[in-house]
């Protein structure tokens, strides 16, 4: 277990170092001074993949609570053609909104990671095999993104012969983040730039579609494409429910109409607005 603290202000430097002494299977790892080549945390992850013994490599954040059957869980997919596997991590205690955003996150990313085109992931609960890793030569060709560097490790890793796999089986909480919200979503959605081309296309379609359906449901009274659509994303939702072993609540009914434009929103705020890295 690799504890890594980057250039924190506060006392968690001393706190890691101090919890590490005595553990002969705990690693501290201090970053003094943040690197100007590798932006975001992207050095840090760096140092402690290099710290690394093994092949195999697990990630996940300060702020997250992992279960005690995490590493077990990522057991299967320990393979030698296996790139990375991405993991689900929703946050605990938000709203039945912010909870309804999150699963059909992990939704799309289970979908496309099934269907053989991974669009993202996130690195709170996530496994790369070392040699994939430096297949893509690491963090060496993104270091230049502020954020991001899951999302474009994975890129990297699909256009490897490694294999993409998605874990459901366990969930990795991580405390919300209610003070910087709108921040945080600009930074989440507005990241368009790190799709690969096929996904920028798809979006500009997705895009126009949702600002075409309120006028043609409108002007044309087409209720029966409404219907098709709703009941369409509907079973998309129960199907992501049950694999993430979710309860059904009665306000995702009407969350499934509202959630394309909150996306659709934020998403280009996040291109066109600035924000700031955490």
């Amino acid at each position: 277990m690799i504890l890594i603290d980057d250039e924190s202000s506060d006392n968690t430097a001393q706190i890691i170092q101090k919890f590490c002494e005595n553990r002969s299977n705990y690693e501290a790892v201090h970053i003094a001074n943040k690197s100007e080549e590798y932006k975001g945390k992207k050095y840090a992850l760096k140092k402690g993949i290099e710290k690394a013994q093994f092949e195999n490599l697990l990630f996940t954040d300060a702020d997250c609570i992992v279960p005690s059957n995490w590493i077990d869980s990522f057991n299967k997919f320990v393979l030698e053609d296996i790139g990375m596997v991405v993991g689900y991590s929703p946050e605990k205690g938000v709203s039945s909104f912010r909870r309804f955003s999150q699963i059909i996150t992990a939704d799309f990313y289970c979908a496309t990671i099934n269907l053989g085109v991974p669009f993202s992931n996130n690195g709170r609960n996530l496994y790369i095999n070392k040699k994939a890793y430096e297949r893509v030569e690491g963090f060496e060709k993104i270091k230049n993104f502020t954020c991001g560097e899951d999302k474009l490790l994975l890129n990297l890793i699909k256009g490897t012969q490694f294999k993409i796999i998605y874990n459901s089986d366990c969930k990795v909480y991580t405390h919300p983040q209610v003070n910087d919200h709108v921040n945080q979503q600009k930074r989440r959605y507005g990241q368009f730039s790190l799709s690969s081309p096929l996904y920028k296309v798809v979006s500009l379609f997705i895009l126009l579609f949702f600002l075409y359906l309120p006028f043609h449901v409108i002007f044309n009274k087409d209720l029966l494409g409404l219907s098709i659509y709703y009941v369409s994303f509907l079973t998309f939702w129960i199907c992501g429910l049950i694999k993430h072993r979710e309860p059904f609540h009665v306000f995702d009914l009407l969350y499934i109409l509202i959630y394309p434009y909150y996306l659709i929103y934020y998403s280009l705020l996040g291109m066109f607005s600035k924000w700031t890295w955490k």
